[in-house]
């Protein structure tokens, strides 16, 4: 995985976390060549004051965001100077790969061990157990219930559990020898 996308990756994981604000804020602080106010942010993305605060305190929480605390001169009262912490973003994105894998897994496991039956006219789809609850019978529209092959289902959360396995060995090495 290249520098490009494992970029766009963080970009996609701040926004998830935080919302649209996040990914602007982080980007902000990302291009900066010195750490900036939260004023300074507000003024360089055109978000409200408290959306920018709510969302350096989030990014500070996940430990992307890091921060210096002074008294400003003038009033007395306490400031921050904002960074992005890049020590920690590989270790909080593989932290976020390995609970997606964990999900994954879980995901497998509970396609490998179940039976599911689909509705033809609008697709529900039931486990066995459901599908018998409801006489194999559409909850929904009352159609009869056909059997559903999940051997493709397995298999492609099979490929990716094993392609984000190799991902997340890959980035623990680099991670090692940084």
């Amino acid at each position: 995985m290249g520098r490009g996308s494992s970029l766009k990756d963080l970009y996609a994981f701040i926004e998830e976390y935080t919302g649209p604000a996040g990914g602007e804020v982080f980007k902000v602080l990302s291009k900066s060549t010195k750490e900036l106010l939260d004023e300074d942010i507000v003024k360089k993305t055109g978000i409200d004051e408290q959306e920018v605060r709510r969302v350096l305190y989030e990014l500070h929480n996940i430990g992307l965001v890091t921060y210096k605390k002074m008294r400003n001169p003038n009033d007395n009262r306490y400031i921050y100077y904002w960074r992005v912490d890049a020590t920690r973003i590989n270790h909080v994105l593989l932290k976020r790969k390995k609970a997606v894998l964990e999900k994954l897994k879980e995901r497998l496991q509970y396609e490998e061990s179940n039976s599911f039956f689909v509705c033809p006219v609008d697709g529900v789809r039931l486990t066995y157990d459901e599908a018998l609850e409801n006489d194999f019978r559409c909850p929904r529209c009352g159609s009869e219930l056909v059997t559903d092959d999940n051997s493709e289902t397995i298999e492609k959360l099979r490929k990716i559990i094993s392609e984000l396995e190799e991902e997340i060995k890959r980035e623990e090495e680099l991670i090692k020898h940084s």
